[in-house]
């Protein structure tokens, strides 16, 4: 795609298509790449399972995503929508393919990559799952979180993928039997050239190469070395580089999002958590402190429909008074220890799986928001939390989010298209944000009101 922009040389644009494995990491890659000044949108496969992507949609857009929403599928399950997802993608004529992971590797990493090989036909692939800006580095094929190993972090307890591994190769090869190799710091220090042979080098026998990341320089010098690649795996902070290595090493200035729709809502922002992160209990904590209005949802009552339909109508009639009247409020599950496993613990007598119990509670998020938004029909609105996003985005039946700026690394604002209105979205990965992100976040959608 060529672009003519005021004071600069010609521009030509890849069309990006890009399967991501959630709906916040699908969201997290469309402002990298917005940033590098590429328009971006998102597409929820559930919303295409019946009606294709029409022309009208992906209009003047450069990066085409897809989240199939898999992460904690079963391996086979979550190959078989990257497939779909991937012919979708190939029908509209993508130039190079993106397959979107958590940045920790949570999830059916080497099931989706191999069926991202399969369809396109390729025997090699690109895996970058650094991201310098929110802490995750690789040093010698070791994955780090702020310095600390992966395996000694809070992901070591993820509840669905706990990640007892530090080596991206052993994470790979746990669930993948395709041959993986390493680009090491000390070959990256070389320069261009030396990286761009050891690639040539290990394509000779390798499906997956793994490249080390220390930080953005890093990430720059990767960019320009797997530019030419069809296929790229991992985490979405290469997506700032790309564009830049597309174009030959010019800049291309942060795509400005137009709107034919003028947003105006007088209700307070609603913001839902159902992430138990530590940064998270973090932002929930800052939002306590500033008197924002807040909620907790208990979810041991999700297990009995009579106190949970209580449970829900008891928050949904305090939310909706305050957010009718112009005030925010946030909803947030339990997550104190003792609240967290005694939830699980209920579940598992219920013969209900960590995942399942999971599941639940977002389906209970998502009551909460559909009576809300019947009650005052707020527009704004912050979720935290991968699943929960997903099903919130699912339940109000939002087919396109549309990205319009960063709020903080790798989390936009968005405009979200149902079919009867849009929406003022920010969903956000637990694990991403400072203290004050849910404050910002909401500051955000306020800042969009109005816009054209």
């Amino acid at each position: 795609m060529l672009t003519n922009l005021p004071g600069t040389t010609r521009i030509l644009k890849k069309r990006v298509g890009v399967v991501a494995d959630d709906i916040t990491g699908a969201n997290d890659i469309g402002i990298t790449f917005t940033k590098g000044g590429y328009a971006s949108a998102v597409f929820p496969l559930t919303a295409l399972e019946h009606t294709a992507i029409k022309a009208e949609e992906v209009d003047g857009l450069d990066v085409i995503i897809i989240d199939t929403d898999s992460r904690f599928d079963r391996a086979d399950t979550a190959a078989d929508k990257v497939r779909n997802a991937l012919n979708i993608l190939k029908s509209i004529s993508c130039d190079v393919y993106f397959n979107k992971t958590c940045s920790v590797f949570r999830g059916n990493i080497g099931a989706e990559f191999d069926a991202m090989q399969d369809v396109l036909g390729i025997s090699c692939s690109m895996v970058i799952a650094a991201f310098p800006q929110n802490g995750r580095t690789t040093v010698e094929g070791i994955h780090y979180v702020n310095g600390v190993q992966l395996s000694d972090t809070q992901f070591r307890n993820d509840p669905i993928h706990p990640m007892k591994v530090s080596s991206l190769k052993e994470i790979i090869a746990g669930q993948s039997e395709r041959s993986i190799s390493n680009v090491t710091i000390s070959v990256l220090d070389k320069g261009l050239a030396a990286v761009e042979e050891e690639i040539k080098r290990l394509k000779e026998f390798s499906a997956y190469i793994i490249f080390d990341i220390r930080n953005q320089q890093d990430l720059a010098l990767v960019a320009e070395a797997v530019k030419s690649e069809l296929n790229i795996c991992g985490s979405s902070a290469i997506g700032e580089e790309l564009p830049k290595a597309y174009n030959r090493g010019q800049s291309v200035p942060p795509e400005r999002v137009k709107h034919n729709q003028r947003i105006t809502d007088s209700c307070g922002v609603l913001l839902i958590s159902g992430s138990l992160t530590d940064q998270t209990r973090d932002q929930i904590s800052y939002m306590k402190s500033i008197n924002c209005a807040v909620f907790e949802f208990h979810t041991e009552l999700i297990f009995n429909e009579s106190d949970l339909t209580q449970e829900i109508e008891d928050i949904a009639a305090k939310a909706s008074e305050l957010i009718a009247g112009g005030n925010d409020v946030l909803i947030y599950t339990s997550y104190t220890a003792g609240r967290v496993e005694n939830t699980r613990i209920i579940g598992q007598v219920y013969g209900m799986s960590n995942k399942m119990t999971g599941k639940r509670i977002s389906a209970s998020l998502f009551r909460i928001t559909e009576l809300i938004k019947k009650r005052t029909g707020f527009r704004k609105l912050v979720v935290a939390g991968g699943d929960t996003s997903a099903a919130i985005a699912g339940g109000l039946k939002v087919r396109k989010m549309l990205i319009v700026r960063e709020v903080s690394p790798g989390i936009p604002s968005m405009f979200g298209f149902t079919k009867e209105e849009t929406l003022l979205l920010v969903l956000k990965s637990g694990s991403f944000g400072k203290e004050d992100f849910l404050q910002q976040a909401a500051d955000s959608l306020r800042d969009m009101e109005g816009s054209l």
